[in-house]
C-alpha cells in the first residue's frame, strides 16, 4: 500500500476555490450560498452561449477558413479530458500517412504571452520556451517531430502565419470545439468516463462549457479513461453519449496506457518495471492528478507524497522548495510529461526525475479512426 502523507497532501493539493466549491469539496454556509448564486449564474451563461451559436449561424459574426483542411479536437467540459494525448495520437498518424500537419493552439497559461502568432516548432527545430509558447505547446513540440505548431489567441492568424513559411496539408485544432471563429472540417469530442458531465449544469455552477446536445456537432466523439469504470457503468454512460449525437457519428472508446518513463537528468528512456517498489515523490499540475498518482501506484510505485497544483500552475522554485523538503523521504521523483516542460528541463532537481509518458490507444473504434484518418488524408491532397 501506498504511504502518502496527509498533511502534505492537504495542503499542497491546490484547486482553483471556484472548483472545490462547484465539485463540492467545501460545504461550508459561504460555500453553499455560492453555489445558489451559480446556479441563478449558468442561466446567464446558457443565454449567452445560446445567442453566440445563433449568431454564427446566421452569420452576424464571421467565420473564418484556413486554406487546408481544418480538424478540431475539444470537449464540453473544463478541466482534462485527454485532448493531448488525442492530439498526439492524431499528428503521428498523419505524419505516418506522409502528411505535414500544424497544430494551433491558443496558448494557455503562457507567462510571455505575445499579440503576434508563435511559432513554436517547425519539421526540424523547437523555436519557444515553455514561457513564451505554454506548457502544452512544448509538449507536442517535443512529441512531434515533423510537424509545426504555433500559439496564438487568434487560430486563423497563427495558421496563415505558419503557412507563409512551412507547407501544410492540415491543421489540428487543439481545444477549439467552442473556438466558432474558426471553420472546420471534422469536430472530435472527448469525454471523460470519469466525469462525463461535469456535474451536469453549466458554468460557472458546473463545469459544463456547453450542454452535452453541442456533441451533435461531432463527428466522432472518444471516451477517454475508460479502464477507470466498469463495463456496467460504460454501458450506460455510451447510451448517454450516443443520445446526444448524431447518428452517424462514430463512437470511440480509448485508454491512456503508459508506456515508459522519461529521465530528466540525460532524456534517457527507463521500462516502467524500474518503478516497482521504488518510494516517490508524485507532483502534477494537471485537470485530473487523482488519474496519474493512480496510474503510479498500479505500477507499483509507493507514493510518499503528493503535489498537486491547479492546471497549467505552479513555479519552478515553489517546487523545488517542496521537493527539497521531502526530497529524504523518496527515492525518485515523477511528474507527467507536461509538468516536466515546466520544471525538469533546467536541472536542479534533489534525486532522481522521471516524467511518466503515456500512450491513447483505443479499445473500441479503430475502425472509425482509420476511416478519420483517411479522409483526412483525401481532403488534404485534393
Amino acid at each position: 500500500m501506498p504511504v502518502i502523507n496527509p498533511k502534505i497532501e492537504r495542503r499542497k493539493t491546490v484547486l482553483p476555490w471556484w472548483e472545490q466549491i462547484l465539485r463540492g469539496h467545501r460545504n461550508d454556509l459561504l460555500a453553499q450560498s455560492l453555489r445558489r448564486f451559480a446556479r441563478l449564474g449558468s442561466w446567464g451563461f446558457a443565454a449567452g452561449v445560446k445567442g453566440r451559436d445563433l449568431a454564427y449561424q446566421h452569420g452576424w459574426l464571421a467565420v473564418k477558413r484556413l486554406p487546408q483542411p481544418t480538424i478540431c479536437i475539444g470537449n464540453i467540459t473544463v478541466g482534462g479530458t485527454g485532448k493531448t494525448p488525442l492530439v498526439i495520437r492524431l499528428a503521428k498518424d498523419l505524419l505516418a500517412q506522409g502528411l505535414h500537419p500544424a497544430v494551433l493552439l491558443r496558448g494557455y497559461k503562457r507567462e510571455k504571452a505575445a499579440r503576434h502568432p508563435v511559432l513554436v516548432r517547425d519539421a526540424r527545430h523547437i523555436y519557444a520556451t515553455v514561457a513564451e509558447a505554454g506548457d502544452e505547446a512544448i509538449e507536442l513540440a517535443v512529441r512531434l517531430p515533423g510537424a509545426c505548431v504555433g500559439v496564438g489567441a487568434d487560430r486563423h492568424a497563427v495558421g496563415n502565419f505558419i503557412l507563409k513559411h512551412h507547407p501544410v496539408d492540415c491543421f489540428i485544432l487543439d481545444d477549439g470545439f467552442q473556438h466558432h471563429r474558426l471553420e472546420r472540417d471534422i469536430n472530435i469530442v472527448t469525454v471523460d468516463v470519469t466525469d462525463p458531465w461535469g456535474g451536469g449544469q453549466l458554468l460557472p455552477a458546473g463545469l459544463l462549457r456547453e450542454p452535452p446536445d453541442a456533441l451533435r456537432r461531432a463527428d466522432a466523439v472518444v471516451l477517454t479513461r475508460t479502464g477507470s469504470v466498469g463495463p456496467d457503468r460504460l454501458s450506460v454512460l455510451k447510451a448517454e453519449v450516443s443520445m446526444h449525437m448524431r447518428p452517424s457519428s462514430g463512437l470511440l472508446e480509448s485508454r491512456h496506457e503508459p508506456r515508459l518513463l522519461v529521465s530528466l537528468q540525460g532524456r534517457r528512456s527507463v521500462p516502467l518495471s524500474e518503478l516497482k517498489g521504488k518510494k516517490v515523490l508524485a507532483i502534477s499540475a494537471i485537470g485530473n492528478p487523482k488519474a496519474f498518482e493512480n496510474t503510479l501506484t498500479q505500477l507499483g510505485a509507493h507514493l510518499v507524497a503528493t503535489m498537486r497544483l491547479a492546471d497549467h500552475t505552479g513555479r519552478a522554485d515553489q517546487v523545488r522548495e517542496w521537493l527539497q523538503r521531502n526530497r529524504r523521504r523518496a527515492e525518485w521523483i515523477l511528474m507527467t510529461e507536461k509538468d516536466a516542460m515546466r520544471w525538469g528541463t533546467d536541472g536542479g532537481l534533489p534525486v532522481q526525475a522521471y516524467a511518466l509518458r503515456m500512450e491513447m490507444v483505443f479499445s473500441d473504434g479503430e475502425d472509425h479512426w482509420r476511416k478519420l484518418i483517411s479522409l483526412i488524408t483525401r481532403l488534404s491532397r485534393a
